[in-house]
């Protein structure tokens, strides 16, 4: 009888610690990616006067956009290895202070080329932020807790679409103000949130459950050991990698490549939606801004939901092929609707929904098989290889819409970049590394929350 007793105190603790933990980590770790997305993205709602202004055409803006994540790229790693070595309140800080005065000094851009290189040095600033954030979540949750907090993480996503469309709209009424355009209002006035919130990180931002002090000793302990003992079970199951061997692990390009297909979908709307929703029916800038919410929420109501059936079903990666075919389906369709806005609207907010509810999902995947500094450079490489979609989507699009005269062609390169995410994660659901089950401890704890 003790053991039983021993099972279910150990799972009231751990209960306990997860609630405060996804509650005060996740909405405002949230909050800090929404001002990121807002700030990477709300250039393909200044694009709609900026173009004219800079005399900029597609193809160049597509580039410009998209030449952010090159920079991404070349520092990602470096930067997430930095984060693991002075810890995530400091430098999760010095990240977003970096980007914030960058994202503000883009209002000031004279030409395509400047706006070009202001984006460069946007993706140097912000690098290692999102893995550094998913790497500072390994620390203090347990491989059946992750989707749960990933979920309240990146509902930012959508969320900051949804804010960024109707907001960038508003802003751009204020043309004038400061003596500014509304492209310049826009990028000033999204990018100063970034700074004063480093200030929050650096003060606020417990580095580990054992600097927290909303936790009491036991939490603390019970998180501590869990994780501890779920990184030794996973280092058994697979070793250690070394550092110089993440760069060559199949798993991880596997991951790469399925990743390189959610990325490219989610660029290329959030940086092109604007455009084509205004296409569909020479909107103003305020009826676009709203038009363009509408699917992002969608896609926020949707994917706590989404991702409890998902997680209930259980083989995460089947549950992912799942989404990504959603997604293709309705990206055609939209396109086939393209005549009748309406139903092209409601097919891209089924679209949307199912690709944004896919990231919580897939990130629950690498640390199943990546532990320690591998786990630093690995959730890095493949955020950083990944997102070069990043760059190719947006250009790509930009391309399809100076070639065809319209950008809502380019959803059919989405959709077909998601069906091959679509058919990786079918393949990943017959292998044993992403399915198999934790320790029995950690389930009865998860069971706990559900109460």
């Amino acid at each position: 009888m003790s053991q039983p007793r021993a099972l279910d105190a150990d799972a009231a603790v751990g209960a306990g610690a997860m609630k405060k933990a996804i509650w005060r980590l996740g909405p405002f770790l949230g909050l800090l990616y929404l001002v990121a997305y807002i700030d990477r993205n709300n250039a393909g709602f200044a694009k709609l006067e900026m173009t004219e202004a800079l005399q900029m055409t597609e193809a160049a803006f597509g580039f410009a956009a998209g030449i952010f994540f090159i920079g991404y790229l070349l520092f990602e790693v470096p930067s997430n290895l930095l984060l693991e070595k002075f810890g995530a309140r400091k430098w999760i800080a010095r990240i977003m202070v970096s980007w914030g005065i960058v994202a503000v000094l883009t209002a000031f851009v004279q030409d395509s080329t400047q706006f070009a290189i202001a984006r460069f040095i946007l993706g140097i600033a912000e690098a290692g932020f999102f893995p550094g954030v998913l790497l500072y979540l390994t620390l203090w949750f347990p491989r059946q807790y992750r989707t749960q907090v990933l979920v309240v993480f990146a509902l930012s996503n959508p969320i900051a679409n949804a804010v960024a469309a109707p907001l960038s709209g508003w802003i751009m009424e204020l043309h004038g103000m400061w003596g500014l355009d509304g492209w310049q209002l826009v990028f000033v006035l999204e990018g100063i949130p970034a700074v004063l919130l480093a200030f929050v990180v650096f003060f606020w931002l417990p580095d580990r459950p054992q600097d927290a002090r909303w936790l009491t000793p036991v939490e603390q302990r019970w998180i501590a050991d869990t994780v501890a003992r779920e990184t030794a079970a996973t280092e058994q199951r697979h070793g250690r990698l070394r550092l110089a061997e993440v760069f060559s692990n199949g798993r991880l390009w596997t991951l790469i490549l399925l990743f390189f297909g959610v990325v490219f979908g989610a660029y290329g709307l959030g940086l092109w939606l604007p455009t084509i929703v205004q296409a569909m029916g020479d909107f103003s800038n305020s009826t676009t801004g709203w038009l363009v919410a509408l699917p992002n929420l969608c896609a926020a109501v949707a994917m706590i939901p989404w991702e409890r059936a998902a997680r209930r079903q259980g083989n995460i990666p089947l549950q992912i092929g799942i989404t990504l075919s959603i997604t293709a389906l309705s990206l055609i369709a939209a396109v086939v609707a393209q005549s009748t806005p309406a139903v092209s609207l409601v097919a891209l907010c089924i679209g949307m929904s199912a690709l944004f509810s896919t990231t919580p999902l897939f990130w629950s995947l690498p640390p199943m098989v990546l532990t320690g500094t591998a786990a630093a450079a690995g959730l890095a490489f493949i955020n950083s290889v990944g997102n070069l979609a990043g760059f190719a989507g947006p250009y790509a699009i930009g391309w399809i819409s100076e070639t065809t005269g319209s950008a809502i062609w380019g959803l059919l390169l989405i959709a077909a970049l998601t069906l091959l995410g679509a058919c990786i994660g079918f393949v990943l659901s017959r292998r044993s590394e992403f399915t198999a089950p934790v320790d029995a401890a950690s389930a009865v704890a998860v069971e706990g929350t559900k109460e």
